[in-house]
Formats: structure tokens, C-alpha cells, sequence
């Protein structure tokens, strides 16, 4: 029913626009136009104003528990993407940032830091994920020992990420870190 209404008062907004283009006597074109369309629309609301049917009971409790089954659908849609957010941070590749974090903590505990010369990755001897965000890295510094000879340290860090920015060393705990001389 209230298909044919629409049609019908579509079919009464067109008519009263053509109407008065038709009889604009004095009025210019533009001017009849713009006027037509605007009584079109009037006689168009007050139309379907009074002739559309209230939504019955039923239909309004049918509208209401559509709103309903879309809400918890998005919300479920948005919990389904935040899980999977949360499980792509959590299974994210940290290789190259635990080699730069590695560095740090062995730059740490060299008798001469400031003669540290890393390799440029960090991770010469490669890094490997042990699994949990553990990561084992392997690599080597060159720096002055006590008697200020620049020599060769090889290293293994074994470092974990807990949670939190992945460039900040408060992010990542040391555990274990083991020169091997080469």
C-alpha cells in the first residue's frame, strides 16, 4: 500500500510542477521551475502526510528488532577484528627490532661503549624467533677492550618483548646475553 501512495504522490508532485511551468504567464521559465518543484514537493509531503498508514505494532517492534540483530552483528564484527588485531600484534616479526634492542644492552656492558662499532644489521650472525616473542640474536661488536686493542666480540642476546612501543628498550627484558670469543 504504501508502494502505490508513493507512486501516487510522485505522480501529483510532477503534475503540479508541470502545471504551473504551463501557466507562468508572466513568470520566467527559471522562476516557474524552481517554484513548480518547490509546490510539487508541498503537495507531495501533505499527500503522503495524510494519506500513508501508521506503522502497526508489529511492524514497529519488526523495525526495532532489526536495529537490534544490526547492532550485535557490528559489534560482533568489531570484536572478531580487534581479536584478530590483537593476535597479528602479538604474532608480529620483532627479528629486526630485538637485534637493535640487543645492541643496546650489549653496548651496555662493554668496558669501552663509546668505541662500540655494530655491524650495519645488527644481527650478523642472524636472529632467530624462539617462540612467545623470545628472539635469540646473534651478532658481534668490535671494541676496545681494557688495554684500549680494538677486538672482535662475538655475542648471543637472548631477549623477550612484553608489551608496549616496539622501539623502546622498557618494552623488551634481557635474558641472557653471553660473549663468545671467535
Amino acid at each position: 500500500m504504501e508502494g502505490v501512495i508513493s507512486l501516487v504522490g510522485f505522480a501529483l508532485w510532477i503534475g503540479v510542477w508541470v502545471l504551473i511551468v504551463r501557466r507562468r504567464k508572466k513568470m520566467g521559465l527559471f522562476a516557474a521551475n524552481l517554484v513548480g518543484a518547490i509546490a510539487g514537493f508541498v503537495a507531495f509531503a501533505v499527500f503522503a502526510g495524510v494519506l500513508m498508514p501508521e506503522p502497526s505494532a508489529e511492524q514497529l517492534q519488526a523495525r526495532v528488532e532489526a536495529q537490534r540483530l544490526r547492532d550485535e552483528q557490528d559489534a560482533a564484527e568489531k570484536a572478531r577484528r580487534e581479536v584478530e588485531r590483537a593476535e597479528a600484534e602479538k604474532n608480529k616479526d620483532r627479528s629486526d627490532v630485538a637485534a637493535i634492542i640487543c645492541g643496546n644492552y650489549v653496548e651496555q656492558s662493554l668496558k669501552a661503549p663509546k668505541s662500540a662499532d655494530f655491524p650495519w644489521d645488527k644481527a650478523a650472525g642472524g636472529t632467530r624467533s624462539l617462540g612467545d616473542q623470545k628472539y635469540l640474536v646473534r651478532s658481534y661488536v668490535d671494541a676496545q677492550n681494557s688495554y684500549g686493542a680494538q677486538l672482535r666480540n662475538w655475542y648471543d642476546c637472548t631477549i623477550q618483548y612484553k608489551s608496549g612501543s616496539d622501539a623502546d628498550p622498557r618494552s623488551w627484558q634481557l635474558l641472557a646475553l653471553k660473549f663468545n670469543p671467535q
